[in-house]
């Protein structure tokens, strides 16, 4: 049985409905096909079995939603990889299906490493990050017009050097060196964005104010290259002392994404971009970034995840201490006075948001412009990891809305296992369940509701069923329709006494063939609103 409960922050759950339930655009026939899928399936107990099985169903929904082509995902628990899995398209044109091995460009969640490579110098004493990077810089000197002191690598890994926020950097044709790049930059007053009449080189003090700045952490690659004892170059060191050691054998941190720099197993394997515009699709061109320290890993969600978990057991991957237990706390702990909005904060890089609840995670988002966008985040108190991978990128929309539901639903179904005992859920699909719930509701309807003390019969419920048409126009058609759902939520609502408390121990038993989180979800999409007979809680 399950335990009752207390929902004592509501708008958690309110917020992941919103979120996933949104209007939905008229689905084309060709959306509603099946969506291609490719998994690795590594998971051995039930609880996580269950889980999965949730998210093959909620994936392709969250697509259609968002019309993203191709997504790939790894989801790891207790520190190993339990799920790997590709839906969609990794290529529109020639009908190539996203697998677990289809690669990402993996935008500015390339930032970590870079910081990773800076704090795994400072622990060998090589740097302090509390020191002017102008000790460590021979080719030219950096120095912000507004003062009022010397920036220091603590300043550029939390973007507070002064430099403007930019996109700049970006080429159609290999960069130049990057400490070339880097010393013309600098001695510019403006970045390039519309011929340079747009942004200021310099908006701030040093240390005055959070700008999130890709030149400046480009600065901190080439301050890798140029301190570390070994003479590698930026890409050579994070390989050697980062990527090989972790095991990520399908990545890479070249400094041009092109055949020429990147190797011919991985390349062969890059997934096509794709700008959106509304139901429209342009394949993104080649664009190359100088400012390549700032984000052009090339890797797998399966790959890029162990990143995470050497973090999430204090430094430490597969016996490889990436770094010590007291670097990674330091880098997981809240550097600025002010929150990034919300309830995001920032470490040394990382993203760190709703610190000191049970949901508290850290991560980074990336995107490629203009054709793929990715996250990945890690979950201490709910032991999960997930790194999320599409190939499109929303030119006029809200971005990472279905990087957002994947990981709050994670997130909150892990929540309802601490709340609840057990969890029943048969492995169906998104119509069986959408008719389920609208079975239990038409039953509760019937007989509560409206009081109707005659029997539902068979043959009612049959013609129901079998009567039911699906409009193609309807904002939820992509939710579908499933006969046995329906007969299945119909049978099991008539076996409740039609009193409040009987239906709401119902809802809240392990009889119900649906989780919490996905009740909601589901009758949200059908139009209901909250509070319900169905949601009242006690």
């Amino acid at each position: 049985m399950f335990k009752k409960y207390r929902i004592e922050k509501p708008s958690l759950i309110v917020t992941i409905i919103l979120s996933f339930c949104m209007i939905l655009s008229s689905c084309t026939q060709a959306e509603k096909q099946e969506m291609p899928t490719e998994e690795i399936q590594r998971a051995t107990s039930p609880s996580n079995i269950k889980l999965i099985n949730a998210l093959k169903t909620i994936i392709p929904h969250a697509m259609r939603y968002k019309g993203t082509p191709g997504l790939n995902i790894a989801l790891a628990r207790d520190g190993k990889v339990i799920w790997e899995a590709g839906f969609g398209y990794a290529d529109l044109e020639k009908g190539i299906p996203m697998t677990p091995e289809t690669v990402m460009h993996s935008g500015s969640m390339g930032k970590t490493y870079t910081a990773t490579a800076i704090m795994q110098l400072a622990e060998k004493g090589v740097i302090g990050i509390d020191d002017s990077i102008n000790k460590y810089l021979k080719e030219f000197q950096v120095t912000n017009p507004f003062g009022e002191r010397d920036i220091t690598f603590r300043d550029l890994l939390t973007h507070r050097s002064g430099l403007t926020s930019n996109a700049a950097g970006s080429e159609f044709k290999a960069p130049k060196p990057l400490g070339e790049h880097l010393k013309e930059g600098y001695t510019q007053k403006t970045f390039k964005t519309y011929k340079g009449t747009l942004l200021p080189r310099w908006s701030a003090k040093v240390g005055k104010r959070f700008l999130y700045s890709n030149f400046g952490m480009a600065t901190l690659g080439y301050l890798v290259e140029v301190t570390n004892p070994e003479g590698l170059s930026f890409s050579e060191y994070v390989q050697k002392n980062i990527m090989d050691p972790l095991g990520m054998s399908s990545s890479m941190y070249p400094p041009v994404q092109d055949a020429a720099h990147v190797r011919s197993d991985i390349f062969e394997r890059f997934s096509s971009g794709y700008a959106q515009f509304g139901a429209i699709d342009i394949p993104t061109p080649n664009i190359y970034f100088a400012d390549y320290p700032a984000g052009t890993v090339v890797t797998t969600p399966g790959d890029h995840i162990r990143l995470l978990l050497a973090y999430l057991n204090k430094g430490t991957y597969n016996d490889y201490e990436l770094l010590k237990p007291e670097t990674v706390e330091l880098m997981l702990t809240p550097q600025l006075d002010e929150a990034l909005g919300g309830t995001v904060s920032l470490g040394l890089t990382w993203m760190l948001e709703n610190i000191g609840k049970y949901d508290f995670n850290f991560g980074h988002s990336g995107a490629h412009m203009y054709g793929w966008m990715n996250t990945f985040r890690a979950f201490p108190k709910q032991d999960f990891a997930v790194a999320i991978a599409t190939n499109h990128w929303a030119m006029q929309q809200n971005r990472y809305k279905e990087h957002r539901i994947i990981y709050s639903f994670i997130s909150s179904w892990l929540r309802s296992e601490e709340l609840f005992v057990e969890q029943k859920t048969p492995a169906s699909n998104w119509a069986w369940k959408t008719s389920y719930v609208v079975g239990l509701i038409m039953a509760e309807q019937l007989k509560g509701y409206l009081g109707i003390e005659g029997p539902v019969t068979s043959e009612m419920i049959e013609s129901m069923a079998v009567g039911a048409k699906l409009r193609a126009d309807a904002p939820n058609s992509s939710s579908g329709w499933d006969p046995d759902g329906f007969r299945a939520g119909m049978r099991d609502m008539l076996d409740v006494e039609m009193t409040l408390k009987a239906i709401q121990s119902f809802i809240a038993s392990d009889q119900i063939k649906v989780t919490p989180e996905e009740l909601r979800k589901i009758y949200k999409e059908l139009g209901g609103e909250l509070p319900s007979v169905l949601f009242n809680w006690k």
